[in-house]
């Protein structure tokens, strides 16, 4: 605050200065007609004398003050109203009555230089005298002025008119110069140099540490000090994780490469290339193809490992990262007979694979005939374990990967659920075998099981699990050292959701985050009405209620980097997007699609819808158009999008379609798809000429490239 005060006088003080020697300046143009530096009086005989004004600071030597004279009185008020220009002839001393007459800054001076002597020893007043302190080199300029002025001569003071006016304009300029020097020098006093603060390194990467990566570019244009901090290893290195890293990297340190910055460079280039190949749809289309599974029933990813189950009871698995495959087999594969029926035909109860799940290491599929087998990644193409049920259909699944820790040291394990009818169960399972954690019955008909979130290795896992008109969480606690099964107590549970008379449509779980949307048709009255509640699982509270559909909610999406976004599509054939801070009402709406959707997802710009027509669309979400589509004859049952992969499940009604007896592989027509596209593979041919393969970004401080695929694009 002082600072700031004192900074405001000395503005006040300059602009005061400013003022009053402008109007002395204009008092002295009349009287100053022989030159700015000199006047003349005219004698009793007719003869100019000439006069000059000296300031009192002429000289460094001062003259001997008496004690009474030690300090100069000043004025009662603070006005400059007294300057007058003293004139006198040579050798005249000044008194300390002249000085009260005096310019107000020079006052100051005056009273600080006649303190001098009394305030310090005679020797140290000689010694300053003799060499005066660096802060009076203003004195020296205004001595070098008088100087000039007293070696005028006669001859100058004959000159004309109008000589002295030009001469008296330069007296102004000269007095101008001196006033900006003075200015000048005070500035020079009071501000301190930016880039001359020392500050240690380590506390600079600190601060430099809170900017993104936009920041620290142009930081590092500043200065070359500023660019070797900007350009800090660790940095970038930072800001490269933050971009993403795959799993497998996790462990990576900064010390395990160089040129960060670079890396994240290319990050940069690889993302505006993979976002303007999803714009043109340029990507390499994969088609993945089993002959011998016969038709497809289920569609399931995880990452780059994309699974698949046909008719025959077989499971593939494809990695697009590696390109390897794997074929799984089932546990049972008898065939099984429905004793009511009469036909030999008919009687034959067909088995196929009805759902399918995924994770990094292991893969579970629920079969027709009533039992699920786990397969690991690591342990071949049996099943490590077989849950049996009684009856026949599954009807929903669920399987996660449990992190390493106290469980089992040095091993993968899994917990996996199931669902058939009002039955549920729950098993740990680990490489070598498994055993149930949780078997009960649930009021009504279980319709889909999931888990929440990532599962630690202790303590217990929640299980979320929806029946026809309710919502429930159920904690199960996970196995610390042994794997014996645990007995459990009578069935606790969280109730999240229960309205009546509304059956749920769809449910759908925000990854890493405690939110989960429910999709239900209220009927009441003679006109249904269709929602979706949005509930807090950590607080158990309900945080948005969403309208605007017309017909039943087939499919809700829940991005996790977007965590007020919320997407939906229906029955209706339209999807529409919310905002869960905004309103209750979608705040944009898609129409396109010729049947149900089944399928919706999105990211920060785009959405990716499926229907049961076997269409795929993609929209530009800022645009509110459709970029691109894909057509297939079988509805699309599964579909997602990862950063660089489109994979879409188009799996037949029919399972076993009518056939003549010498088929045995049912026709290409008839079998389902599962399609890849990449965005990011590389489609160059090796025939193409060099001189073809020039990209726009090729002269190092030029980027050429400009997007115009969509109008919002910016020139880069």
């Amino acid at each position: 605050m002082s600072e700031t005060n004192s900074n405001h006088d000395l503005e006040e003080f300059r602009q005061q200065w400013k003022k009053e020697l402008d109007k002395k300046l204009k008092q002295r143009e009349p009287i100053d007609k022989t030159g700015p530096g000199s006047t003349s009086k005219i004698d009793l005989d007719g003869t100019h004398t000439p006069t000059h004004k000296v300031n009192q600071f002429s000289d460094y030597s001062l003259p001997p003050v008496s004690a009474e004279h030690a300090l100069v009185p000043l004025h009662d008020d603070n006005s400059c109203d007294g300057f007058e220009v003293n004139t006198f002839k040579p050798r005249q001393e000044t008194t300390s009555s002249d000085a009260a007459s005096e310019y107000f800054p020079f006052k100051i001076l005056t009273q600080f230089l006649n303190e001098a002597p009394k305030r310090i020893g005679s020797k140290q007043t000689k010694a300053a005298l003799k060499s005066p302190p660096a802060t009076l080199s203003k004195k020296r300029y205004f001595q070098k002025m008088e100087e000039k002025a007293s070696k005028k001569t006669k001859e100058e003071i004959d000159i004309k008119d109008t000589t002295s006016e030009k001469k008296g304009t330069e007296g102004k300029e000269e007095s101008k110069k001196m006033l900006d020097l003075f200015i000048a020098d005070l500035d020079d006093i009071n501000e301190i140099p930016f880039f001359d603060t020392c500050v240690p390194r380590e506390v600079a990467i600190k601060i430099f540490h809170h900017l993104d990566m936009k920041s620290l570019c142009m930081c590092s244009q500043v200065s070359h000090s500023w660019r070797s901090l900007a350009d800090d290893e660790l940095l970038w290195f930072q800001i490269f994780l933050q971009l993403g890293l795959s799993e497998t990297d996790s462990n990576i340190h900064v010390s395990h490469g160089s040129d960060w910055k670079g890396r994240v460079r290319c990050l940069v280039e690889q993302r505006q290339l993979l976002d303007a190949n999803w714009k043109a749809r340029t990507g390499k289309p994969y088609q993945l193809i089993y002959a011998q599974g016969r038709v497809l029933c289920a569609v399931h990813s995880h990452g780059s490992t994309i699974v698949a189950g046909y008719t025959n009871c077989k499971v593939r698995l494809w990695d697009t990262k590696t390109g390897d495959t794997c074929t799984f087999n089932a546990s049972n594969t008898a065939l099984v007979l429905d004793e009511e029926s009469e036909d030999d035909v008919l009687c034959r109860m067909e088995n196929w694979v009805q759902h399918l799940q995924t994770s990094e290491k292991y893969t579970a599929a629920s079969f027709a005939h009533g039992f699920v087998d786990v397969w690991s990644s690591d342990a071949g193409t049996e099943p490590i374990y077989t849950l049996p049920f009684n009856t026949r259909n599954v009807t929903s699944l669920a399987l996660r990967d449990v992190e390493t820790g106290s469980i089992d040291r040095g091993n993968h394990a899994c917990v996996m659920a199931a669902a058939q009818g009002t039955r549920v169960q729950a098993s740990y399972i680990n490489d070598q075998n498994g055993h149930v954690l949780a078997d009960f019955d649930m009021p009504g008909k279980v319709t889909q099981v999931s888990w929440l979130g990532d599962l630690p290795s202790h303590q217990q896992a929640n299980l979320l699990i929806t029946s026809q008109n309710t919502v429930n969480i159920k904690n199960i606690e996970l196995p610390v050292e042994s794997i014996q099964p645990k007995q459990h107590g009578p069935v606790e549970m969280t109730e999240v959701h229960n309205v009546y008379w509304a059956p749920i449509t769809a449910v759908s779980l925000r990854p890493n985050s405690s939110d989960v949307a429910v999709g239900f048709s209220v009927h009441a009255g003679a006109s249904a009405q269709i929602k979706v509640n949005v509930y807090d699982l950590s607080s158990l509270h309900l945080t948005a209620t969403l309208t605007g559909h017309t017909w039943v909610i087939s499919s809700i999406y829940l991005p996790e980097n977007l965590p007020k976004q919320l997407i939906t599509g229906s029955g209706d054939r339209k999807i529409r997007l919310y905002d869960l801070q905004s309103a209750n009402f979608p705040m944009l709406t898609l129409a396109g699609h010729s049947a149900e959707v089944t399928c919706v997802e999105m990211d920060d710009w785009k959405i990716v819808s499926a229907d049961k027509a076997g269409f795929v669309f993609v929209w530009d979400q800022r645009m509110a158009r459709k970029l691109w589509d894909v057509h297939n004859r079988h509805p699309v049952d599964f579909c997602h999008c990862e950063e660089r992969l489109l994979i879409i499940g188009n799996i037949p009604h029919q399972k076993f379609p009518i056939s003549d007896e010498f088929d045995k592989i049912s026709s290409l027509r008839y079998r389902g798809t599962v399609q890849v596209y990449d965005f990011l593979a590389n489609q160059q041919r090796e025939d193409i000429p060099d001189i073809c393969l020039s990209g726009y970004n090729e002269p190092e401080a030029f980027n050429y490239n400009i997007g115009l695929a969509v109008p919002y694009d910016q020139v880069t």
